[in-house]
């Protein structure tokens, strides 16, 4: 296949781009995902603290979480067509800026209706940063070490999922919540420059090339059925994960009867177990093909659903045990299939892999839509058979329909 992405050549690529390195490179990705990620994990926490300064209920102030997850889902497939038009590294630069802005914003508002505005902008400019980085991360990516390199970025968003309450609650508990997010607006400042130095000018756009077979037209002309067809499997995966861990602190109080500390102790081993699993889960793909671990990952995911269901019920070790297995399994899907549809989708690489971030946040919401219906009505025990079953779905649909034949090219690539 003749077309594909390059960076295009600049006076300061060869200097620049030698200084920073692979190594530097991810690790600004790495770090810029963890903010972004500790944005969105460190409200739940303040709420209360926003709730009284505004004279509100806590419920109410729930509502600047909702309003940054629509944002960024109803944001993100608009900017990623941007991206691909402009650059991407142009789109992660502003997408930082105006999260930086918002940021400061959301720390200075005099009132709710004002902090409710910048949270909207604070989605918005996520939603052109994440997958603006993701791309970039996986265009820059020697082709035997892509599965590799988009682990490690998406580890740092991963790692979000476990700091960003706690961040959230020792700041609050040391200064107050307008110091997180005014702190979190620095943060993003810092990283607008530091991705300025750790992208060389002309990274992430595309060079047009000549179509040399019907296969490589089929990829200059890919149309939104196959972008949303192609990451219905990142929402489906999504949706067996989040649906069972939405409401595993529940499980762990009152199925299994655990104490509190013990509730703190599976958490950590579940986050431990994500972290490596979506590390190792690079590495597999690039040695074994991504679309093995893809299947592999949601079958086993499955499996791990069914038993740990059934550990439950059984001794605290082997409940907690089961736990960080199930997240070893299941994680080492996302980095591979990421690492996927960069190869199969070269020249929409910005759009696709921000349609694959907004069906990541729709997956999970209706996850956890699903599980709380589950365990208002039929019981917590239900939710992991659930689970279960969509994950089996995701390898199915992945195996028969996600990427069009015309576009997907050696999984191995």
């Amino acid at each position: 296949m003749k077309t594909r992405e390059l960076q295009r050549p600049s006076s300061g690529d060869s200097g620049t781009a030698q200084a920073v390195g692979g190594r530097g490179r991810l690790a600004v990705a790495f770090i810029t995902l963890l903010a972004i990620g500790t944005d969105l994990f460190v409200v739940s926490p303040l709420l209360p603290n926003i709730a009284d300064q505004y004279g509100i209920s806590t419920a109410t102030a729930g509502n600047s979480v909702t309003v940054f997850s629509i944002a960024y889902m109803v944001g993100a497939p608009f900017i990623g067509s941007l991206a691909d038009r402009m650059g991407r590294r142009t789109v992660l630069i502003a997408g930082l800026i105006g999260f930086c802005l918002a940021n400061a914003l959301t720390g200075i508002a005099p009132n709710f209706g004002v902090l409710l505005a910048a949270r909207v902008l604070a989605g918005l400019a996520a939603s052109g940063v994440t997958p603006s980085v993701q791309a970039l991360v996986g265009q820059s990516a020697p082709a035997e070490r892509r599965g590799s390199w988009m682990a490690v970025a998406a580890a740092g968003f991963l790692i979000s999922l476990s700091i960003g309450a706690p961040t959230g609650t020792a700041v609050a508990s040391l200064l107050s919540w307008r110091e997180t997010f005014l702190g979190i607006g620095i943060l993003a400042a810092i990283l607008a420059v530091l991705n300025v130095f750790a992208w060389p000018k002309g990274a992430g756009e595309v060079v047009p090339a000549a179509p040399q077979t019907a296969g490589a037209a089929a990829v200059e002309h890919v149309g939104l059925l196959d972008k949303v067809r192609a990451v219905t499997v990142t929402g489906l995966w999504a949706f067996a994960v989040y649906s069972l861990y939405t409401y595993i602190g529940t499980g762990l109080r009152d199925v299994a009867g655990l104490s509190t500390g013990f509730v703190a102790t599976a958490l950590f081993v579940y986050g431990i177990g994500a972290v490596v699993g979506s590390l190792s889960g690079g590495r597999l793909a690039d040695r074994y093909g991504s679309s093995r671990v893809v299947v592999s990952s949601l079958i086993l995911l499955s499996v791990l659903e069914v038993l740990l269901d059934l550990a439950f019920h059984a001794p605290t070790a082997v409940l907690i045990a089961a736990l960080g297995l199930f997240a070893l399994v299941a994680f080492p899907c996302l980095p591979a299939y990421q690492s996927r549809l960069v190869t199969a989708f070269p020249r929409v690489t910005g759009s696709v892999m921000a349609w694959n971030s907004c069906f990541m946040y729709l997956g999970t919401s209706l996850g956890a839509a699903a599980g709380g219906v589950l365990l208002s009505s039929a019981g917590f025990s239900w939710i992991a058979p659930v689970g279960a079953v969509v994950a089996l779905l995701g390898a199915l649909v992945y195996a028969r329909w996600a990427l069009p034949r015309d576009t997907a090219v050696d999984a191995t690539a």
